[in-house]
């Protein structure tokens, strides 16, 4: 459901840039018991940018470098059950040398190096909480809140990361649907292999201050229709034509049950993991089914246009205007 495991991985994100990178981790209270939990931050900045190894990732950034000046739109992003903030670091750096700080939030309780919650009334829980936790940091961050547009915020979240986004959007989630869903779930469909527990909470944890929404392969079933009546937002919607977590049913009951109709996109050919940023073929074996895709699709070819298209929605739905364009 969105994990991409770090063991033997290496990525360089380099290549010609309209601005350099920063990066810089944060770490934070979690809202949820008082631990502590953490956030990556990249946004656009004027220092030099060089190579940083991060476990088995390698970045080209300009790593602690200060933000650039101006007041930046900001951009929150939630990955998928079992996964990490890194899961999304290509679409992440695009967004960042458009002028965006994106903050991609580290699940604890439900990453790849600490997943005790997985499928529990918990996770569905702590995600939302986790995900506002990090907008407030960021937000009273003496080194980024001056470079911070608090009126420009969106988010961006996939597969389990999609339900966060959802209700700190205004949805209101009620778990006993998922429980439901699983008793006989659409043939080839692995969500349910998560183990959700049967509960019959409800989950309402509305942030204001998002504005805008990119879903990838959401996971939709726990929101009724009165559920999203709330959610009145723009959103842009992905859909894996191949998703053998997610089924299709999920996302196109979610479309259809949106009180504004969401930009949707079935995108042809790929899995679920197609939105994880790519991993070099000559590792894919060791990695897993992150980084395996149905034959014949691309997805670094993919990916060169998903970023564009979602700095593009939300350059619109921010109202972002940007000269020469």
């Amino acid at each position: 459901m969105g994990w991409l495991p770090i063991a033997g991985v290496v990525v360089l994100w380099a290549g010609a840039a309209a601005a350099e990178v920063g990066m810089r981790a944060l770490a934070f209270t979690d809202p949820a018991d008082g631990g502590m939990t953490r956030a990556v931050v990249w946004y656009p900045t004027d220092a030099p940018e060089t190579p940083v190894r991060r476990g088995p990732f390698t970045f080209q950034v300009a790593e602690g470098g200060p933000v650039a000046e101006g007041r930046h739109p900001l951009v929150v992003v939630s990955h998928g059950s079992g996964g990490s903030a890194f899961g999304h670091a290509d679409t992440a750096m695009a967004l960042a040398r458009r002028g965006y700080v994106v903050a991609a939030v580290h699940h604890r309780g439900n990453a790849f190096d600490d997943d005790r919650d997985a499928g529990t009334e918990r996770m569905w829980r702590k995600r939302p909480a986790q995900l506002s936790a990090t907008l407030d940091h960021l937000l009273a961050e003496p080194e980024l809140a001056d470079r911070l547009d608090g009126e420009r915020v969106g988010a961006l979240g996939f597969s389990a990361g999609g339900y966060t986004v959802l209700v700190a959007a205004g949805g209101v989630a009620e778990l006993g649907r998922i429980a439901a869903h699983c008793r006989t779930p659409p043939a080839g469909e692995r969500f349910c292999h998560l183990g959700n527990e049967e509960t019959q909470a409800r989950v309402e944890a509305r942030d204001p201050r998002i504005r805008a929404a990119v879903l990838m392969a959401p996971v939709g079933v726990p929101f009724s229709k009165d559920g999203l009546a709330g959610v009145t937002i723009p959103i842009r919607l992905y859909r894996a034509e191949r998703d053998e977590q997610i089924a299709a049913s999920q996302v196109e009951g979610l479309r259809d049950r949106l009180p504004m109709p969401p930009e949707y996109e079935v995108v042809r050919d790929a899995g679920h993991f197609a939105f994880l940023m790519p991993v070099p073929a000559a590792i894919a074996a060791e990695v897993g089914p992150p980084a395996w895709d149905p034959p014949g699709f691309d997805r670094t070819a993919f990916h060169e246009r998903l970023n564009t298209e979602i700095a593009d929605f939300f350059d619109r739905a921010l109202a972002i205007e940007r000269q020469g364009r």
